[in-house]
């Protein structure tokens, strides 16, 4: 959005100056939708119109370098002076009504671990927290432990966060309230952490689990079937790109029924088909595009890692594997009438587990994209937006009899609106 836009820093002013005026316009303002400008913790109308606004139920911080002003050392953009941190705390104390916060970090943007526990005590309606990016002196082990109880939890890039954090996390009273659970990029390693977490969050509904390390089972230990277990998980997203034994260990759980009430499974880096094989059988999971998609890319990418978690890649994998089981007989059906054979059917095998209640998915959070999990890029970049083919100049209206000066514009890009709730 406009942190992302070229402008000059008076242009960049009056832009969320008309903005902060069209939210004092509105008293009764619960979203400013699709317009995300980056905070750099200084002033400006935008932020402090909204902090007025009472019934405000979601609001998205994007939090970029510290401005020179506001900072301790101006030659240092991950520092932030006190008097800063503070006006960044009163943004919040109006906000009774937020339920949906996302807090995202760009370059060294920085809040603190004091400042995130002093915001969440300021939430008290808050239900769905977003956090990415941010570094491990801001946002630790300590800090997870000091999340109030939420609803839908979503937590990105974190690298200050360890196996033994959320262990301890999840073993907390605080966290029996989750209903949707997300683990992007925490590089959790052992599986005994994922096991603890299905095992303690009875409310869990939804969960997602995206990393490129296969978290293990400590070696030596005894191994009780299930591994990992919910009564209640509805959706699992498991995305481990580099194999390893825990997309076995998730198949095998299944298998032994851990989880009974399970319906989607979306896993796109399920490179040997492991778990399309626990899954309802298919009759098709490509696209007509795949192979195009995927031949381009690979193309592309003949130097990159062996492993891909692209969809089109994934569902010509899953494809493959559909067509590979068809060409074999699995079974014969002999018709006989007094001991004589009559007929023969043969009936080819599938990729599949027949009677399975689960749904075997390749589908993308966003229509169109190739990657799985929405990310902040379908939020703030508008990276799809920015193609010449998507763009406006009034072309539509050519045939009005006025002519061209009266049909045409500056180009536009079509606005595509993001639904927070996609994210968790």
């Amino acid at each position: 959005m406009l942190g992302s836009l070229s402008l000059e820093p008076e242009d960049r002013r009056k832009y969320l100056d008309v903005v902060a005026s069209l939210v004092m316009c509105c008293p009764n303002l619960e979203r400013l939708v699709g317009f995300y400008p980056t905070y750099n913790h200084e002033f400006d109308r935008l932020r402090h119109a909204l902090s007025t606004r009472t019934r405000l139920t979601e609001h998205v911080w994007i939090i970029g370098d510290s401005a020179p002003a506001a900072r301790n050392d101006r030659h240092d953009p991950s520092s932030i002076r006190p008097e800063a941190a503070a006006a960044f705390l009163r943004h919040h104390d109006k906000w009774q009504s937020l339920h949906t916060l996302f807090l995202h970090a760009l370059g060294k943007g920085i809040l603190e671990h004091e400042l995130f526990v002093a915001v969440f005590s300021r939430l008290p309606s808050l239900e769905k927290l977003c956090v990415s990016n941010f570094s491990s002196e801001d946002f630790d082990d300590s800090t997870l432990q000091a999340l109030p109880p939420l609803r839908c939890l979503r937590l990105q890039d974190l690298h200050g966060l360890t196996d033994n954090g959320v262990f301890r996390f999840v073993s907390r009273p605080a966290s029996q309230s989750l209903e949707s659970l997300s683990l992007i990029n925490l590089e959790l390693m052992n599986l005994a952490v994922i096991s603890k977490l299905f095992a303690s969050l009875h409310k869990l509904r939804r969960f997602t689990l995206l990393q490129d390390s296969s978290p293990e089972l400590p070696v030596g230990g005894l191994v009780l079937q299930p591994v990992i277990a919910s009564s209640s998980v509805e959706y699992i997203h498991w995305d481990i790109l580099v194999p390893g034994s825990a997309n076995d260990n998730l198949a095998r759980s299944i298998r032994f029924r851990g989880f009974p009430n399970l319906r989607m499974l979306r896993a796109p880096s399920d490179h040997h088909g492991i778990l399309q094989a626990v899954c309802r059988p298919l009759e098709r999971i490509a696209r007509g595009s795949d192979k195009f998609i995927a031949a381009r890319r690979e193309f592309a990418e003949q130097h990159s890692p062996r492993y891909s978690r692209v969809l089109p890649v994934a569902r010509n994998g899953a494809q493959d594997r559909i067509e590979e089981a068809r060409r074999y007989v699995q079974f014969k059906l002999v018709v006989e009438e007094d001991g004589i054979v009559k007929q023969i059917f043969h009936m080819n095998g599938f990729m599949g587990l027949i009677g399975s209640g689960i749904n075997y998915s390749l589908a993308a959070d966003v229509k169109g994209s190739d990657n799985a999990v929405i990310n902040f890029g379908d939020l703030i970049d508008r990276g799809n937006e920015f193609n010449v083919r998507d763009g406006c100049i009034g072309l539509w209206n050519a045939g009005h009899p006025a002519g061209r000066k009266w049909w045409y514009h500056t180009e536009r890009y079509r606005y595509k609106r993001t639904d927070l709730g996609i994210f968790f």
